[in-house]
């Protein structure tokens, strides 16, 4: 099995900037965030269809990973090459993001 290359769209780095910085200002343990994304990151490179299906969104064949510490989904989509993370959303929110 061959690893995918993952990669992340514009939107979500600015996503990822914007819960670390939260998580950096509000939690003891800092060093949980970096940790807890890079576990996801390397399962979504080897076992992408571990996500579940996302469809209230236009964007096809879309899934999301939950990362259950840091309450938060990953939502991407993958093809035999590579995973493109478009989003990291906070799972407590009323509504998934805005693609």
């Amino acid at each position: 099995m061959k690893p995918r290359r993952v990669r992340f769209t514009e939107t979500a780095n600015h996503h990822v900037d914007r819960e670390r910085a939260w998580w950096l200002e509000n939690r003891d343990h800092q060093n949980l965030f970096a940790a807890e994304l890079e576990k996801a990151i390397e399962i979504l490179a080897l076992l992408p269809g571990a996500g579940t299906p996302y469809t209230q969104t236009a964007v096809p064949d879309l899934r999301r990973l939950y990362i259950r510490k840091l309450g938060c989904h990953l939502y991407y989509t993958f093809d035999a090459d590579d995973v493109i993370v478009r989003a990291l959303w906070g799972a407590r929110r009323e509504r998934g993001p805005t693609l």
